[in-house]
């Protein structure tokens, strides 16, 4: 009996690597103290813009490295989110909900979440939506050399924001069903062993 349980345990432990390789990883991704500035409205004679102050930039990444060459670039994700709310959708299924006068475009993507000099993300990016005075619109280039986001709803809101050298690049897993099944397999087989250890 103890050796059929060690069996379905290892066995068990198995299939759940074996998923956790084959499934999509996801992560969150913000970059910290980005100097950023927001306007609000519109005239014919805009009052002067607010002075840049620090803020935060987040992005939702999921993907997999399929080809094994160290990261996940713009064929190899399958769900993209940056941007300002209700404004950015998903880059990377451009078009899949996108209307008539709706464009969108990913040109470039990296994603190291744990390189060895630390994350990567670079993404050169547009997302326009609506026409006339819905025009909604993003602009993203971030990268090592030119760092900058830029989003406008047409004549209502402005924001612009730049990176410096405080700037920094946080990623966090997002914690998927096979590593959690990994996990319990793996602290059952642990639990069992102790038994045995006891027992014998």
């Amino acid at each position: 009996m103890t050796m059929v349980k060690r069996l379905l345990l290892g066995a068990a432990l198995a299939l759940a690597a074996g998923m956790a390789q084959a499934q999509e990883g996801a992560w969150n991704v913000q970059f910290t103290d980005v100097m950023g500035r927001i306007t609000y409205g519109w005239s014919p004679e805009p009052p002067p813009p607010p002075p840049y102050e620090p803020a935060n930039l987040s992005a939702f990444v999921r993907g997999e490295d399929s080809n094994g060459d160290g990261w996940i670039d713009e064929t190899e994700v399958s769900e993209l989110r940056f941007g300002h709310d209700n404004i950015a959708g998903d880059y990377a299924n451009c078009g899949a909900s996108l209307g008539v006068n709706d464009s969108c475009s990913l040109e470039h993507f990296r994603f190291v979440p744990d390189g060895p000099l630390g994350p990567t993300f670079e993404m050169k990016a547009h997302w326009s939506q609506g026409s006339g005075y819905d025009l909604q619109e993003t602009l993203l280039d971030i990268g090592t050399q030119n760092q900058n986001y830029r989003f406008q709803v047409y004549r209502q809101l402005f924001g612009y924001y730049y990176w410096t050298e405080d700037t920094q690049l946080l990623v966090s897993a997002v914690p998927e069903p096979a590593h959690g099944a990994m996990l319990a397999a793996g602290l059952a087989l642990l639990g069992l062993r102790r038994r045995q250890a006891r027992t014998g």
